[in-house]
């Protein structure tokens, strides 16, 4: 009845190398560990725009939320500290630079301030401090800050696609702008941010955070174009079975798009 992510015991993230490969044997493992219950693939998100979100004020995302239907009304992912999470499928990170941070460490298990310690122990792991300091991470964001996606052309925002889009009411969750940096110009990332419970479908029992194993970060849609697979897991190759898979709070919407 708890969910338990296997920190220190081969969880949360189940690295599918270790350093074995550089010809170090150590005895570490690999793959998903066999106590493990509850499983869930994650598709790589785009980083374009990453760095726009981190402008964007938790405060403008609640004036949002606080304009969606009852019915639909998405909530953040508030984290022990009290603070905002935007970042990753169950918007559990709350920065760019902590995001860059686990993935760091989670991805390439390079430790660094944000995660100094590493989620395996041996062949030496831990014993040296972080492995990077600050200032990879901060480089990293600032790259991400040349990633930015266009902005929608006037054509695009008036053609029947856009008003399709509106009528179906995926423009409620999938929230076309907010409001950006300096002087106020919109990030157009088509997602509010929030949490959203999208039925027993998509659930994968994982939580992150205050995320129920149902409930997803609306993911931003600019950059669709360039993907190749959609949904958290990468289970839909196409837009409309995305769409055909959203159930829960978004099951109106999917209807009405059907």
């Amino acid at each position: 009845g708890t969910f338990d992510a296997l920190l220190g015991r081969g969880g949360p993230v189940a690295r599918a190398h270790s350093i074995r490969e550089l010809g170090e044997h150590c005895g570490l493992p690999t793959g998903i560990p066999p106590n493990a219950t509850a499983t869930s693939l994650r598709n790589g998100m785009t980083l374009r725009g990453n760095f726009l979100l981190d402008t964007i004020a938790p405060g403008d995302i609640l004036a949002n939320m606080a304009n969606q239907p009852a019915a639909v009304r998405g909530r953040p992912n508030l984290l022990p500290d009290g603070r905002m999470g935007k970042f990753g499928w169950k918007a559990d990170v709350p920065t760019i630079v902590e995001f860059m941070g686990d993935a760091f460490r989670n991805e390439m298990g390079l430790t660094n301030p944000v995660q100094p310690r590493d989620e395996i122990s041996g062949c030496g792991a831990n014993q040296h401090g972080p492995e990077l300091d600050a200032l990879p991470l901060q480089a990293s964001a600032m790259f991400l800050h040349t990633l930015n996606p266009p902005a929608p052309p006037p054509a695009c925002l008036a053609s029947p696609g856009a008003a399709f889009f509106q009528s179906t009411r995926c423009a409620t969750c999938h929230t076309p702008a907010l409001p950006g940096p300096g002087a106020r110009v919109p990030v157009n990332l088509y997602s509010d941010l929030l949490l959203h419970e999208m039925g027993a479908g998509l659930a994968d029992q994982v939580q992150q955070g205050s995320a129920l194993g149902s409930e997803w970060r609306t993911m931003p849609l600019w950059g669709a174009s360039q993907r190749g697979k959609f949904l958290h897991d990468g289970r839909a190759l196409t837009l409309p079975s995305a769409i055909a898979a959203h159930g829960g709070q978004a099951q109106s919407a999917r209807d009405a798009f059907l």
